[in-house]
């Protein structure tokens, strides 16, 4: 009978990414082995390069990109509306944009392999899904949209932006609100239906 396991896959991809998003493709396999309570090379026994070990726990987070969006589509304020969407792919990006950015850094990995591995990502989804709800809310007479996928497209470049600064110390996660609301407004000017308040 082998030895059983001292930390299940999980723990340790979970150790592996908080090391990866801090250091990238420099992140120390002795570091990860150390803070996982095992050997490097009982971690080389589960993923015998480390480019394996990066793929698995560089995983992008996941997101249910219906959920999010209908979570929005349920306020039926359409601007308040837009702030929910906004504030929910705002959460997404601040854990997403750290992995995100590691995995296409690191030259010991292909953006082919990432796909082979992960397939459709969220953030393609997300891509997809808001210039549907752009559609939905127009035909609803909640929006007036000519662009859906345009709006749709500044809209996420935006709070993709946010996170972006946060992460360039341009400004505080705490200032995400705020920003998000002037964002809404700015979009909301150009998308308010014929005689709905400014």
């Amino acid at each position: 009978m082998g030895r059983p396991k001292r930390i299940e896959d999980e723990e340790l991809l979970r150790i592996a990414r908080a090391v990866f998003v801090v250091d990238g493709a420099h992140g120390s396999t002795r570091e990860i082995a150390q803070r996982a309570g095992i050997s490097e090379a009982a971690l080389f026994k589960r993923y015998p390069t480390k480019a394996e070990l990066f793929l698995a726990a560089m995983m992008p987070p996941n997101v249910d990109v219906d959920a999010l969006v209908a979570g929005a589509e349920a306020v039926e304020d359409p601007l308040e509306s837009l702030v929910v969407l906004a504030e929910r792919m705002l959460d997404y990006f601040r854990e997403a944009i750290p992995v995100i950015r590691q995995l296409t850094q690191n030259p010991l990995i292909d953006l082919e392999s990432v796909r082979r591995r992960f397939g459709v990502g969220p953030e393609q989804r997300l891509a997809a899904a808001v210039p549907d709800y752009f559609v939905r809310q127009r035909e609803r007479g909640l929006l007036a949209c000519p662009d859906p996928h345009g709006s749709a497209l500044l809209l996420i470049a935006a709070v993709h932006s946010i996170v972006l600064f946060e992460l360039m110390s341009l400004h505080e996660p705490r200032d995400g609100p705020a920003a998000i609301r002037a964002i809404v407004a700015a979009h909301w000017n150009g998308l308010r239906p014929q005689g709905a308040p400014p």
